[in-house]
């Protein structure tokens, strides 16, 4: 099994909090965590119809542990009414490590769900393996980032290269295989995700028109868009979009990364990046080919920024104690990603999916280090290059290299 990130935090988690929620896509590797860490537990698989049915016919006895070991539920968001009958237990005992549940939903979103755990469940979202994570290393990026400490990957990455890991993702199941059978698993896996388990999210009647909002929105993954533009392609309502897109985010097939800005109120109305959650199903769906995206710079473009994202986002939630949103402001001054960390000091990240970088390249960042950062700042291009080049104090061209 590859050692993932979340396992320590796993551990750690079930020694003090009376449960804990493992979530993330299906098929990120959350079932097999979780049974790695859960030896000794009782296991119960909500996909299996005959768990299912009992959960719902008695929640209360189906959540009952006689025998005082820890109960691991696989799949919780199928039978929403065992949260209730958790919180119960829970409430009446403070043991910690007595509930393990997994859910391949955010349980913010699932019909029935009002935040009946809240504060009593610790919640532990499983990316898609990232690169370095597969590679077996330490997440430890951002960290080395925030101190402008950075040691290149012993294998270069070419843009080739990047783009190669892009189109593969990072989902356990799909990584050896060919080409082709990589293609068919994706449309296998967006059918399943939107036939099946988006019932467990929201009531949507019309799965063909959302699979075309899924399909446009991983075309425009990592750019700015209007959502009205996708409601003139698909024919829906504003309303009807909106609640699409919030759907698709709940099951873990898009992460809406916010605007930054200086104050929550600053924040309202400035437009969200929505970004793919793993670029082998981006690619795959939309059924690109690899030579192509190489030439086409709009393409490569936004599918190794969004790659770019998954990476950092899987570190940032491994670490814990760092935010990611982007900039964008009227006068078209744009920074791809702006990373925060505890103590409030900032990473700037500009994605290039060449292998040139000039001055040019920084001039959004050093604009906005001297305007509006107040607290440290540090900017980086994260470049398809081999060399670790210095554009002024706090601020270098990084090879992607240096994320493996």
């Amino acid at each position: 099994m590859i050692e993932r990130w979340q396992e320590s935090e796993l551990r750690s988690a079930l020694g003090v909090r009376r449960g804990v929620h493992l979530t993330g896509a299906r098929q990120s590797g959350k079932s097999t965590l979780a049974e790695y860490v859960a030896s000794g537990m009782r296991i119960l698989n909500l996909d299996e119809a005959a768990f299912l049915k009992a959960a719902k016919d008695d929640p209360q006895s189906f959540v009952e542990r006689p025998d005082g070991k820890p109960l691991m539920i696989d799949e919780i968001q199928k039978a929403p009414e065992l949260l209730e009958a958790i919180k119960i237990k829970v409430d009446h005992d403070n043991t910690p490590g007595q509930y393990l549940i997994t859910g391949s939903s955010n349980l913010r979103f699932v019909k029935a769900v009002r935040d009946s755990l809240a504060g009593r469940l610790a919640t532990i979202r499983l990316r898609t393996l990232a690169l370095a994570e597969l590679n077996g290393h330490a997440p430890d990026f951002l960290e080395r980032a925030f101190r402008g400490e950075f040691e290149a990957g012993a294998e270069a990455m070419g843009k080739r290269d990047v783009i190669r890991r892009a189109f593969v993702g990072g989902y356990p199941e799909q990584l050896d295989f060919s080409d082709s059978e990589r293609r068919r698993w994706f449309r296998g896996y967006l059918e399943d995700l939107l036939t099946k388990d988006v019932k467990d999210v929201t009531e949507i009647r019309k799965i063909d028109v959302l699979k075309e909002v899924a399909v446009w929105l991983m075309a425009h993954s990592s750019q700015y868009f209007a959502v009205d533009d996708l409601c003139t392609r698909a024919g829906i309502s504003k309303q009807t979009a909106e609640n699409y897109m919030e759907a698709l985010r709940a099951l873990y097939v898009f992460d809406k990364v916010p605007a930054w800005s200086k104050s929550d109120y600053d924040r309202i109305g400035k437009r969200a990046k929505w970004i793919v959650a793993d670029t082998g199903l981006m690619a795959n769906i939309l059924k690109w080919n690899e030579d192509a995206v190489f030439e086409e710079s709009a393409q490569n473009g936004k599918l190794v920024e969004s790659w770019v994202y998954h990476e950092l986002a899987a570190q940032a939630d491994a670490l814990g104690g760092y935010e990611i949103s982007q900039y964008r402001d009227k006068d078209k001054r744009e920074i791809d990603f702006l990373v925060e960390n505890d103590d409030g000091a900032l990473l700037g990240v500009e994605v290039k999916a060449g292998a040139l970088v000039g001055e040019d390249d920084f001039k959004h960042m050093k604009w906005f280090a001297k305007n509006l950062a107040k607290t440290p700042f540090t900017g980086i291009v994260l470049y398809a290059g081999k060399e670790i080049l210095p554009f002024g104090k706090g601020f270098h061209a990084v090879p992607m290299s240096c994320l493996a």
